[in-house]
C-alpha cells in the first residue's frame, strides 16, 4: 500500500444532510478545504439514472416515455414537478433508486483514494428519510431559517416561494433532522464563516472517532 495513504477500513464517514436550501454542499466543501475525500448522493442518483443503466431503465418503466428528452436522458424538471405535486410518486422512486445509490456509494468510497485525511464526507439529502444513518460514522445536519431555505430554493430551482414550499414539505422537518443528528452546523453567515464552523466541528469529530477506534 502506498504511504501515506489509509486503509478503507479505517476510513472515518461523515454524513451530512440538511433541507433543501440549508447549505450541505457549502458544509461539504469545506470538509474538501480540510482534505476528506467528498461525495455527493445526487450526482450518484444522475449517474444511476444515465441511459443504459439499472435506474433509467426502471424510471422509464414507472413514469414512461414522457419523462425522456430527445436525446433519451431524463427530463429532470419534469420529474422534480411530478414528485412534488404527487408525494406518492416520490416513494416509488426512492423505493426503486435507493438500493443502486446506497451500493455505488459504497464503491466509491471504498475505491477512492484517501492521501490527505483518513476520512470522507458524503451529502445525502434524505440520510434519515431513507434510513441511511447507519451506513456513516457521524451525521451532521445543516440548518438555516425558514425564509433563507425558502429564498435559496427558490433562486436555485427558478421556482416561486410556494412551489419552494412545496418541496420542503415533502422532506423531513428541519427540527426533526435536528433531534437525529450527531452534530449541527448553522448556515447564518457567510461562506468563511461556515467553513471555520466545519474546521472547529472536524477538530471535534476526530478526537471523539479516535477516542471511539481506540
Amino acid at each position: 500500500m502506498e504511504k501515506g495513504v489509509a486503509q478503507v477500513k479505517d476510513i472515518l464517514k461523515i454524513g451530512v444532510t440538511g433541507s433543501a436550501g440549508s447549505g450541505k454542499s457549502l458544509v461539504c466543501q469545506g470538509f474538501k478545504r480540510l482534505g476528506l475525500v467528498a461525495f455527493d448522493c445526487d450526482n450518484i442518483a444522475r449517474q444511476v439514472v444515465e441511459p443504459g443503466q439499472k435506474g433509467y431503465e426502471g424510471v422509464v418503466a414507472c413514469f414512461g416515455s414522457d419523462v425522456v428528452n430527445q436525446d433519451l436522458s431524463l427530463d429532470r424538471a419534469k420529474l422534480r414537478t411530478l414528485l412534488v405535486n404527487h408525494p406518492e410518486l416520490r416513494k416509488t422512486m426512492e423505493g426503486l433508486l435507493h438500493p443502486l445509490i446506497l451500493e455505488q456509494m459504497d464503491l466509491q468510497i471504498k475505491t477512492a483514494v484517501y492521501d490527505r485525511e483518513p476520512g470522507c464526507v458524503v451529502e445525502v439529502p434524505l440520510l434519515f428519510e431513507l434510513g441511511m444513518e447507519n451506513e456513516f460514522d457521524v451525521t451532521v445536519t445543516v440548518v438555516a431559517s425558514q425564509n433563507a431555505l425558502l429564498e435559496r430554493i427558490s433562486k436555485r430551482d427558478n421556482v416561486s416561494r410556494e412551489n419552494a414550499g412545496k418541496l420542503l414539505g415533502l422532506q423531513m422537518a428541519q427540527n426533526e433532522k435536528i433531534k437525529r443528528a450527531d452534530h449541527v452546523i448553522e448556515n447564518i453567515g457567510k461562506p468563511g464563516e461556515l467553513f471555520e464552523s466545519v474546521e472547529n466541528l472536524y477538530i471535534k469529530i476526530k478526537k471523539e472517532f479516535l477516542t471511539i477506534k481506540s
